[in-house]
């Protein structure tokens, strides 16, 4: 039995070394420049240090996705920023996004050309302290401070206590487990060939496990810029813990679809939050107390780069004129064919060969939607042709939007032929609603105001009154209609 149990083992052991181990993919997290600064003279090239990134157990593509110029570029395979000799003199805040196949993290570096060195400034530790247990030896994280384009070196001044050191090249302060109780400020000093600058670290050396409230709380970078339809994740953030376990949550509203880690701090935000710029805050908490902090997150529309986009001009055509109850929506699918998504319509679609693309073909010949209900206009079948012959892909965008234009004839004509004809129309008027034309659609803004803002609102007392059904509008078409109806929808 023994030498059973010992060839299995040894087959094992022989499996295992030649075959990989294929793990669950997740979205990469803790992508951070050390330092996260970094100050340059004119007419020299260099480049970053490589990034530290928790990569999610896939393949991180790094890019570059706003402050570059030309002459800064990066190494799409290490992270490491690049900028040649030729960058004009400014400060560049490069915005970094790291992304493997499930989904991205971004963050923030900046690079600043001197025309000349200059003495540094603006040295500072996040947190900017530390509090420990007697017997306990640590070190601080690496400062960040603006160098002056010359090399730096820090030290210590004043009285240093007897185990507290700190590294020249990185700043990075360290203390023994020896150093004794007491509350040390300890000044550091940044220098170069022209001058230096200081700033203190207090550390605090407890004889007893005391919890005392978090401090220090923040995020670096604070805020993080994405595309509609990119899942992410922020930074781990820094803080002083005061000795206690930590708790982090939410103290203000924040949008479907962002949570927190409240073990970590970890912010993550899903894959469907919606367009807009979202402000919110973050308490940390111990047994003793809490801090908070403040964290933006900007989802801006991915560039169509002047092609058709899926989400705003192709899909409200489809869901409006032909995912109709009855017809076919997810419900009745009539005939087998459902279009309210890109999937269900890529079923009748053959990319760059409109010809040959059932769900195009059929609209061209007037047999979708069927006679008697509300026909697209030629301007819209043109646009569902060019977004075929572009490769129809399933691009994730806002249409321009211009919330202070809200005549008919400006932006809701349009927005209400896109979104709303195809049901409320002189054919087809579902709840006796009419937008297919300006003295139609006005009556209904001014004699059904309350529900028709409730509706495109979707805080309508009954779920299946808000509109479209397909999905609310924009928050910036929201805008418009509101404005239009509340200024006696203008012509």
């Amino acid at each position: 039995m023994k030498k059973v149990l010992i060839i299995c083992l040894t087959a094992l052991i022989v499996y295992a070394c030649k075959h990989q181990i294929i793990l669950d993919i997740v979205v990469p997290t803790n992508l951070v420049y050390t330092p996260t600064s970094v100050a340059a003279l004119k007419g020299i090239a260099g480049n970053s240090v490589v990034p530290t990134i928790d990569n999610g157990g896939g393949v991180i593509n790094y890019t570059i996705t706003s402050g570059a110029v030309s002459g800064i570029s990066i190494n799409s395979g290490t992270g490491v920023i690049t900028w040649s000799s030729t960058v004009a003199v400014g400060n560049y805040d490069i915005s970094v996004t790291a992304s493997n196949s499930v989904g991205t993290t971004a963050t923030t570096f900046r690079f600043v050309v001197h025309i000349a060195a200059t003495a540094p400034a603006n040295l500072s530790y996040t947190p900017s302290g530390s509090t420990i247990v007697a017997g306990t030896a640590g070190n601080s994280v690496a400062p960040n401070v603006n160098t002056g384009g010359s090399t730096i070196t820090f030290s210590l001044t004043g009285t240093v206590p007897a185990g507290i050191t700190i590294n020249s090249s990185t700043g990075v302060i360290s203390w023994a487990n020896t150093v004794a109780v007491g509350n040390y400020n300890i000044t550091v000093a940044a220098t170069n060939n022209l001058g230096n600058t200081t700033t203190a670290y207090p550390l605090t050396v407890q004889n007893t496990i005391t919890v005392i409230a978090p401090a220090s709380f923040a995020y670096s970078p604070a805020s993080s810029n994405v595309s509609q339809g990119v899942a992410g994740a922020s930074a781990t953030p820094s803080i002083n813990n005061g000795l206690g376990t930590i708790a982090y949550s939410f103290v203000s509203s924040v949008p479907s679809g962002v949570t927190v880690n409240s073990s970590t701090g970890i912010i993550n935000w899903s894959s469907s939050v919606a367009l807009g710029t979202y402000n919110f805050t973050l308490a940390a908490s111990n047994t003793a107390g809490n801090t908070t902090t403040n964290y933006a997150l900007t989802v801006t529309a991915a560039a169509a780069n002047g092609a058709v986009c899926f989400s705003s001009e192709i899909l409200p055509l489809y869901q409006t004129y032909c995912a109709q109850t009855g017809c076919h929506n997810s419900i009745s699918q009539k005939e087998g064919v459902v279009t309210d998504s890109y999937a269900n319509i890529m079923k009748g679609i053959k990319a760059k060969n409109p010809n040959s693309s059932k769900y195009y073909t059929e609209i061209t010949k007037g047999k979708m939607p069927p006679s008697g209900s509300a026909q697209m206009s030629a301007t819209q079948i043109a646009v569902i042709q060019k977004w075929i012959n572009e490769g129809a892909a399933n691009t994730i965008c806002a249409s321009a939007c211009d919330p202070t234009q809200f005549t008919y004839a400006t932006s809701i004509s349009a927005l209400l032929a896109n979104n709303c004809v195809g049901c409320h129309n002189a054919t087809v008027n579902y709840g006796t609603v009419i937008l297919s034309d300006y003295a139609s659609a006005k009556a209904a803004g001014v004699n059904l105001k309350a529900n028709f803002l409730s509706a495109i609102n979707y805080t309508a007392a009954v779920a299946s009154r808000n509109m479209p059904p397909s999905g609310k509008l924009s928050t910036c078409q929201v805008t418009q209609l509101t404005n239009w109806i509340n200024n006696g929808c203008p012509q």
